[in-house]
C-alpha cells in the first residue's frame, strides 16, 4: 500500500506540473507564442544544417581513409605523387581570368603551394582559405605561389572569393576532378558525389614535391587555427 500511495503521489505531482504548464501556455498572448515557435523551427533548422555538415565531414574522412587502405585505389595513386616525385603538369582555368600552369608557375617562383580543398564554402575550407588569404604576404616574402585546387566550377569559385574576402591568391577549377586524380587527391562519395580530398603539396621550382600533407593521416595541422600555414612556411624555410 505504501508504494501503491508514492506512485499515486508523484502521478498527482506530474500531472499537477502538466497542468500548470499548459494553462500558462494557454495564457500566453498569441504573439509570444508565435515568437517561440519560430525559435524552435529556426533551432530545428541549424540543428539540422550542423548534423548535415557533420555527416558530410564525416563521410569525406571515411571515404578518404577507406581509398587509402583498398588495393589498387587511391593508395597507389598516392604512393605515384608523394614526396621526391615530380608533379604532374596542369593547366586549369583560375579565378580573376588567370589561368595557371603548373610549371609557368614554377617558373616565376621558388615555391608552389598547391593545395587540394572539398568544396566552395564548407565551414572548413572556408577557414582554411581565409588562413591562406593572411598569410599571402609570408608566402610571397618567400618567392612561394598558393593555389587553391577544388572540383568546383569557376563561378562557384568567384562566389566564394567575394564572399569571404579572397583576394591574393588563385583557387583554380579542377570540374573534371582530372588534376585531383593526378595528384591521389580524389573522392568519390555515394550520395555527396566526387571531391577533392583535403591535402597539400609543396613543390620546388624543379617541380619536385619536397612536402606532402593529408588531413586523412594527421600530418596535416589543423586549417581552423594558423597551425597549417606556419607549417608550410616552416617547411619552405627548411628546405
Amino acid at each position: 500500500r505504501a508504494t501503491s500511495s508514492r506512485t499515486d503521489s508523484a502521478m498527482h505531482a506530474a500531472m499537477t506540473k502538466t497542468a500548470t504548464v499548459t494553462m500558462a501556455m494557454t495564457r500566453m498572448p498569441a504573439n509570444t507564442k508565435r515568437a517561440d515557435a519560430r525559435r524552435v523551427r529556426a533551432s530545428a533548422v541549424h540543428r539540422n544544417e550542423v548534423d548535415v555538415e557533420l555527416d558530410r565531414r564525416s563521410m569525406l574522412l571515411a571515404s578518404a581513409f577507406a581509398a587509402s587502405t583498398t588495393l589498387g585505389g587511391a593508395q597507389n595513386a598516392l604512393a605515384a605523387v608523394d614526396v621526391g616525385s615530380k608533379a604532374p603538369e596542369f593547366t586549369l582555368p583560375g579565378t580573376a581570368g588567370d589561368s595557371v600552369t603548373l610549371s609557368d608557375a614554377l617558373k616565376a617562383n621558388d615555391y608552389v603551394v598547391l593545395y587540394f580543398y572539398n568544396q566552395d564554402g564548407s565551414p572548413g575550407c572556408s577557414i582554411e582559405a581565409q588562413r591562406f588569404e593572411s598569410a599571402i604576404p609570408q608566402f610571397t616574402a618567400k618567392k612561394a605561389r598558393v593555389l587553391g585546387v577544388s572540383m568546383d566550377s569557376l563561378e562557384k569559385h568567384e562566389e566564394f572569393c567575394d564572399s569571404k574576402g579572397l583576394k591574393s591568391f588563385t583557387l583554380l577549377s579542377d570540374n573534371d576532378g582530372r588534376v585531383s586524380e593526378a595528384y591521389g587527391a580524389d573522392l568519390k562519395i555515394p550520395i555527396f558525389g566526387r571531391f577533392s580530398d583535403r591535402q597539400t603539396f609543396l613543390i620546388k621550382n624543379d617541380g619536385t614535391i619536397v612536402n606532402h600533407w593529408l588531413e586523412r593521416d594527421s600530418s596535416m595541422a589543423s586549417v581552423k587555427t594558423t597551425a597549417h600555414v606556419d607549417q608550410i612556411l616552416a617547411a619552405i624555410e627548411a628546405a
